[in-house]
């Protein structure tokens, strides 16, 4: 909530919503080489890597320290998003999208999408929301599934072709794009 996380190569910066200060938090050991996402959650980080996989970095006093995430390392190759709200959600750019809860796979599926997902770049979740929301930049649009997979709405609008960011506000009722 006071945080905007950036990850580049070399490190993972914490930059400060009120004052616009960066401070580096994690130095890339190795440890990441095709970093798409990053996500906090209860004070940790996590980084989803297209070829180690999901990247947990636990705080500990000042400093963090890693582990990996997954019993066992799914293909995330072609992985596009990552979101946590307790369970870490990645989507793929086809359109699938996968649910671990400790490390495990819940076979999560969605249903009632009339039409595909179309180069999906983004998913959103948290723990105050009751919803999963997926920017789908091929058709315009946000989509809301349920968490466990029901499809419920979309919001539309031909500016989300292009969005690259979108969050969520749902006791607000308001997306920022």
């Amino acid at each position: 909530e006071t945080t905007v996380y950036l990850i580049t190569s070399t490190t993972i910066e914490g930059v400060s919503k009120a004052s616009g200060k960066k401070t580096s938090l994690i130095k890339n050991e190795k440890d990441w080489e095709a970093p798409v996402a990053s996500a906090p959650y209860q004070g940790n980080l996590y980084i989803l890597d297209r070829k180690k996989g999901v990247l947990k970095y636990v705080t500990s006093g000042d400093e963090f320290v890693k582990s990996s995430y997954f019993k066992e390392s799914p293909d995330l190759s072609k992985a596009v998003s990552m979101s946590i709200d307790g369970s870490v959600w990645i989507l793929f750019g086809d359109g699938t999208i996968f649910k671990y809860t400790r490390g495990v796979s819940d076979g999560f599926k969605t249903s009632g999408l009339k039409t595909p997902l179309q180069r999906p770049t983004k998913i959103f979740t948290n723990l105050d929301t009751e919803n999963l929301y997926i920017l789908d930049s091929g058709n315009s649009r946000i989509i809301k599934l349920s968490k466990t997979g029901a499809f419920q709405s979309q919001y539309q609008n031909s500016i989300l072709q292009k969005a690259k960011e979108f969050e969520v506000l749902e006791k607000e009722k308001k997306i920022q794009v």
